[in-house]
């Protein structure tokens, strides 16, 4: 996959998106079927950045600065011409600087963050893995996950964020958490309060 740092299409949602997450999506505005179209020829990710303030639709929403690049990995359109995609989450990034096309799309000069790589769980948060395996196991039984995954705070930490009842809100603020470990002692810290 080809990841270029400027001029990268950005997708405003009202949720964030983890590395390694799946989105699925309806596209049906012309601005966002010709981003789709453009991202499949060139084999190019898109940016998925949780609306701050404005609207899926309409005009181009002010987005927070950290988001996550997604690959399209699956695609089909329906008769009405709507399209629907998989995407994958790739690398968080931040946003240098955006411009905003007459098309009401958005753009970015982004920079790439930076993911640690085999963070482990502190013994702490040993209850958080227990957790995630029982909900994966209810809500994917027929999902065989690789056991090394549990091990990795980062992975597990993006995992429990995306399955865990909270405000879309803390969703970004967990995403904008550049240290697994921190992000896993927040969400415990989430658990005790409830």
């Amino acid at each position: 996959m080809q990841i270029s740092t400027n001029n990268v299409p950005i997708f405003p949602l009202s949720v964030a998106l983890f590395p390694e997450g799946v989105l699925s999506l309806r596209i049906f505005e012309t601005r966002y079927l010709d981003m789709v179209s453009r991202c499949l020829k060139q084999n190019m990710p898109f940016g998925v950045n949780m609306i701050e303030d404005g609207h899926e639709v309409g005009d181009a929403a002010k987005c927070y600065a950290i988001g996550t690049l997604a690959k399209i990995i699956n695609w089909d359109q329906s008769a009405d011409g709507v399209l629907q995609i998989e995407a994958l989450g790739c690398q968080r990034f931040s946003i240098v600087d955006s411009q905003v096309s007459d098309q009401q799309l958005r753009t970015a000069s982004i920079k790439i963050l930076e993911e640690p790589v085999g963070a482990t769980i502190p013994a702490e948060c040993s209850e958080l893995i227990t957790m995630l395996q029982r909900i994966l196991n209810k809500h994917q039984p027929n999902n065989s996950l690789d056991e090394t995954r549990f091990k990795d705070a980062n992975w597990v930490s993006c995992r429990l964020t995306e399955v865990f009842p909270m405000e879309n809100i803390m969703r970004q603020r967990l995403l904008e958490i550049d240290n697994p470990t921190e992000r896993l002692e927040v969400i415990l810290g989430l658990l005790s309060a409830h």
